[in-house]
């Protein structure tokens, strides 16, 4: 059974407004999801860059771009 620990957070505006961009985009029931999925993520992506992965997106276009996540640098270790 998934234990649960009740965390209270202050949030700015725009920090509000992110959390309904994320709970829209994975249709999320609340924003207590919203910020579980979008920790997840930044955790999974922050472990692989750590082990020296890139990561790319590809545009439009077909051309891959490299996407930099703030405080988070693999040249670091």
């Amino acid at each position: 059974m998934t234990q649960f620990t009740r965390v209270t957070m202050n949030l700015t505006d725009r920090d509000v407004r992110n959390t309904e961009k994320v709970s829209q985009l994975f249709h999320t029931r609340s924003k207590a999801d919203a910020v579980s999925a979008a920790l997840g993520i930044t955790s999974s992506l922050g472990e692989m860059v750590k082990k020296g992965n890139e990561l790319l997106i590809r545009n439009k276009k077909g051309e891959l771009q490299k996407v930099f996540i703030p405080g988070l640098d693999n040249d670091d270790e």
